[in-house]
Order: structure tokens, then sequence, then C-alpha cells
């Protein structure tokens, strides 16, 4: 199994907007969320860039979202969104309204 990758930009403010790109799978999920929970305060976490979340990734959210004053982002466009839903993930379309409802 290759190692998903993935790039996590971090955008500091009230909230925090973070935007991830690439790949979270069970080879890195652990290390994502860690990253995440590592940043202070509510964030907004734009995943209109990744390509692919396996459920290793799915379950990472769902414990943040659990302990953590976040919020997600997944425009209409992404190519997750159709499994987000699926999922029951909470998400918004844009960053602005995720960040209203912190």
């Amino acid at each position: 199994m290759t190692a998903g990758r993935y790039t996590l930009h971090v955008r500091h403010g009230l909230p925090a907007t973070v935007t991830a790109e690439g790949e979270v799978d069970a080879t890195n999920a652990s290390e994502f969320a860690a990253a995440l929970d590592g940043i202070p305060g509510s964030v907004v976490l734009d995943l209109g860039g990744l390509r692919y979340l396996d459920s290793a990734g799915f379950a990472a959210l769902d414990n943040l979202l659990a302990h953590r004053k976040m919020t997600v982002v997944l425009p209409p466009g992404s190519r997750l969104r159709k499994a987000a839903a699926l999922m029951g993930l909470p998400h918004h379309d844009d960053v602005p309204s995720a960040a209203a409802q912190l």
C-alpha cells in the first residue's frame, strides 16, 4: 500500500481556515487528525482540494467534530461531497457559511 499524501494550508485568524489537499487514508489519517487537533481555537476545514478520503479519514473527521469546535466545507464540485453526504458528515458549501456557524 502506498502512503497517501496531503498538505494543509493554515490561515490563522478567528476562526482559523485550513485548506486540505491530496489524499487522506489509513496510512495517514491519524497524522492528519493530530495536525488538525494541534491548531488552536475554532477551525473551518475546507476539504475541496482533497482527491481521496477513505473510511479512516472519515472516522478521524467524525472524532474531531465530536470534540472540537470545527466545521467542514465541501464545495458543490468536490469529489468527496457525495460520499460525505452518504456518511452523514455535516458540511457547508463555502468558507463564509461555515465560519458563520462557529
